[in-house]
């Protein structure tokens, strides 16, 4: 399983999180460490902080000028920015949690420790099932849990369908790339996300799981009909 995987290499269960005095309400407790980088940097929060504002997230080391924005699924645009004061925290609060992204600017390389919990509907010694997207358009997306690397269906909770696709931003080298899935193949390689990351999602709707029943259902009853019809 994947998970296990990863808290054997990167995610500390239970080691450290106590420095933060934080009481948190699920079983697998730990934290991560992400390297953010001069520029542009896609993010995700991964864990349960119990209050999960900028401010909270956030651990002393944060350049000052940093900026954060979300996005507005809606309107299809950034939220208004959210600078970062040494002093005074972050001009706009906002709120990361499980499965959404941000953009985080830096003037400079730091590192941020995320500590918490994992997502409540991850049970350890089961598959990972994660939550369906129903949205559809441009999302900023990631991961419920802190695995790497997730995948489309990781982030999403069903497999690509023709014509979406992923774009992703290399914080290192500030290049964006997207892939596209046509005809059963992604035309600019597999995306995958690692650990607090989040990327957009070009998404197509899709019918809810009742709405496929009620289409099968109909389809038979025609097929019968037809038959005895015919016959």
């Amino acid at each position: 399983m994947k998970l296990v995987k990863y808290l054997s290499l990167v995610f500390f269960v239970g080691v450290g999180v106590s420095a933060y005095s934080q009481t948190y309400p699920h079983n697998i407790v730990g934290y991560y460490n992400l390297m953010l980088y001069p520029g542009d940097n896609l993010i995700a929060n991964q864990l349960d902080h119990g209050n999960n504002t900028l401010n909270a997230i956030f651990q002393p080391g944060v350049p000052e000028g940093a900026t954060f924005t979300g996005w507005n699924p809606s309107s299809q645009q950034y939220l208004p920015t959210s600078v970062y004061d040494i002093k005074a925290g972050w001009s706009i609060n906002y709120e990361l949690g499980f499965g959404q992204g941000g953009l985080l600017h830096s003037p400079a390389t730091f590192t941020n420790t995320f500590a918490g919990s994992v997502w409540p509907g991850f049970i350890l010694e089961n598959p990972f099932v994660p939550p369906l997207v129903t949205d559809s358009g441009t999302l900023l997306l990631s991961c419920y849990i802190p695995i790497a690397p997730a995948t489309f269906y990781d982030v999403v909770g069903r497999d690509p369908q023709n014509g979406e696709s992923v774009t992703l931003l290399d914080a290192v080298s500030q290049i964006s790339t997207t892939t596209t899935f046509e005809n059963g193949v992604w035309d600019n390689g597999t995306p995958t996300l690692n650990v607090g990351q989040s990327a957009f999602f070009n998404l197509e709707s899709v019918p809810e799981p009742a709405v496929y029943n009620l289409v099968g259902a109909g389809l038979l009853l025609l097929a019968t009909v037809r038959k005895h019809v015919f016959k």
